[in-house]
């Protein structure tokens, strides 16, 4: 799979919008202006959605944007998760997608579309900041984008958990654990043999996580695996090293008992503020051992 092009700052963001509509307008205004005032220039045409309830456009509008925004930029960065991308993963224009191989920045329910898009096109993802966080991200955030979008690889992520030993190198995917799941036995769902899987979710119960770790167990790939990232799996930063967390972890581990590859935990990657940037479809080598736990990037975003 060839790499897109190093990002510079000519070259227009496209905003799109396959997931739901903002909260409030503000959030969507104010991010904007945000990343107007970080040196990014975008493509946005918001008079191409209807908002339809918790969608922020009909099918049909949310595939075409997307689908005409491929055609405007190779770096798209969603305005918002929520949910809808699962509804539109057969409308997407994967021929053009493969023809200019780029980047989806986004987080939560666009890990579908980042999956979808790695697998049939072999465009690269930046699990990261939406539209309407852009404002309200560190500077730290800002960075890790501009890192992966120029091509350079960023520093390892150290201070992880080991839950169990081992090393691995692989291709790093991963997003949202529930939207992983619900691609099962679907055409749009990369293999993950050999991959590094990095997971979140939020606000899940304990048993609704075995649920969905057992799920992945019984379609046969968590023992293709070569590692596992645990982020949060609740909906605060502070809760991270909380009882609740701890419970999910459990609940994790005791799910993946039988396999033999790294375990790792206390990955800084969930639905709050500040988190982790992560890139999607580039090689990395996972490291745990007795000293705790490093995720080292080993080949660029770009090139």
């Amino acid at each position: 799979m060839s790499l897109p092009p190093v990002w510079k700052s000519e070259f227009p963001l496209g905003v799109v919008a396959p997931s739901s509509a903002p909260s409030a307008v503000e959030d969507l205004t104010q991010g904007l202006a945000a990343l107007s005032e970080d040196g990014y220039t975008f493509h946005w045409d918001p008079d191409s959605f209807t908002q339809q309830g918790y969608l922020s456009g009909t099918d049909l509008q949310r595939v075409t944007q997307f689908n005409e925004s491929l055609k405007h930029s190779r770096y798209l960065i969603a305005m918002r998760g929520g949910y809808g991308c699962l509804r539109i993963l057969d409308q997407i224009d994967y021929s053009s997608a493969q023809e200019r191989p780029g980047v989806l920045i986004g987080f939560s329910d666009l890990t579908a579309l980042q999956l979808s898009l790695y697998r049939h096109s072999g465009w690269k993802s930046i699990s990261g900041p939406l539209v309407v966080e852009w404002n309200k991200i560190d500077v730290a955030m800002k960075k890790e984008v501009q890192t992966l979008l120029k091509g350079k690889i960023p520093r390892p992520i150290t201070g992880l958990k080991t839950e169990r030993a081992g090393t691995c190198t692989g291709t790093l995917i991963g997003g949202n654990l529930s939207m992983i799941v619900r691609m099962i036995g679907s055409d749009f769902l990369p293999d993950l043999s050999g991959k590094i899987l990095f997971i979140e979710d939020i606000n899940e119960p304990a048993y609704k996580i075995d649920g969905l770790m057992t799920q992945l167990r019984h379609a046969g790939i968590l023992d293709q695996l070569g590692g596992l990232i645990l982020g949060s799996f609740l909906d605060a930063f502070h809760a991270m090293g909380s009882k609740e967390q701890k419970k999910m972890v459990d609940t994790v581990r005791s799910c993946v008992a039988d396999c033999r590859w790294p375990l790792v935990s206390d990955l800084n990657y969930g639905h709050f503020l500040p988190r982790c940037v992560l890139p999607v479809g580039v090689t990395a080598k996972l490291v745990a051992d007795d000293d705790g736990a490093c995720l080292e990037i080993i080949e660029p975003l770009t090139n």
